[in-house]
């Protein structure tokens, strides 16, 4: 059943319970948030919605089972550390980590800092890109230009890579690391891999419109709207992942990273400048066409 609630003043939803249960779970929704699915007469606090009382009431049972097995693994710990200080303070230690982890909220920071860190790391990518053709020396060809299909292979394949490489070893890329942000699922897990290549494929596609430049508005456009409207991307949706805040977010980052980002754009037209007459010619030459 589809379930819609209010959160930061705005309208979210509709997804299914599954889902609602999922992003509850993982601090995604305010425990205490206004809610409503068909059938429901007026908006409730979403503990209260008919259709996901059963899980509360699962949850609270299965958290009272939890306690008395920490109580249970307390009382063990201690008696081991009677007979053996070294072993059981470590195994305490490795346990009081582990709840530590377990209890932690994860902050889904504001899409204009998702936008934010989204361009840092294409403004990186894209200066990159420029540099390595210069070092080699190569002359200016439509094929280098966003939106090509050789561009495919040279330009948006390579970003695809980087970035499930930056997401499956770190949690996070170099745009979303400047302003605290980190990629995780909703247990608040690194990504594997796998998921962090299709995740990374799905922004490509859906979010970046692999570079083309009327597909690239639209896609950006669309993806901004998403996240307005739902809360959460429509790969995020899809594989089970998110963005989090780490840590809080101050001016001081923001404006580093727009600092990058301007200082991204100047080197890409300091490398640019040994191609502007073949670009000119080039466009030239397209319009009369």
């Amino acid at each position: 059943m589809d379930i819609y609630w209010i959160q930061d003043h705005e309208k979210k939803g509709p997804l299914p319970e599954v889902e609602v249960i999922s992003m509850l779970e993982a601090g995604l929704i305010p425990e205490n948030a206004r809610a409503w699915h068909a059938g429901c007469a007026e908006w409730v606090r979403i503990h209260d919605l008919p259709v996901l009382k059963e899980m509360f009431t699962i949850r609270a049972e299965e958290e009272e089972r939890r306690k008395a097995g920490e109580d249970a693994l307390e009382d063990e710990a201690a008696e081991i550390s009677v007979a053996e200080p070294v072993d059981g303070e470590s195994v305490t230690e490795e346990e009081a980590e582990k709840d530590q982890e377990e209890d932690v909220v994860m902050v889904v920071p504001y899409p204009y800092v998702r936008f934010l860190g989204r361009m840092a790391d294409v403004m990186m990518h894209m200066t990159l890109y420029l540099a390595v053709l210069r070092i080699f020396g190569l002359a200016f060809s439509p094929d280098f230009l966003p939106g090509s299909y050789e561009a495919l292979l040279y330009l948006c394949l390579p970003m695809v890579l980087i970035e499930t490489a930056f997401l499956g070893t770190l949690g996070t890329t170099p745009g979303k690391a400047m302003l605290g942000v980190s990629v995780r699922d909703y247990r608040g897990s690194r990504l594997p891999f796998s998921t962090a290549f299709r995740r990374s494929l799905f922004v490509m596609v859906l979010g970046l419109g692999c570079f083309a430049p009327s597909l690239m508005v639209l896609a950006l456009f669309f993806s901004w709207w998403w996240v307005r409207r739902f809360g959460f991307t429509p790969w995020d949706r899809k594989l089970g992942t998110t963005d989090v805040l780490n840590d809080s977010l101050t001016l001081r980052k923001v404006v580093m990273t727009l600092v990058l980002i301007i200082l991204c754009l100047q080197i890409m037209y300091v490398l640019l400048i040994p191609w502007l007459p073949e670009m000119e010619a080039y466009v030239s030459a397209s319009g009369q066409m």
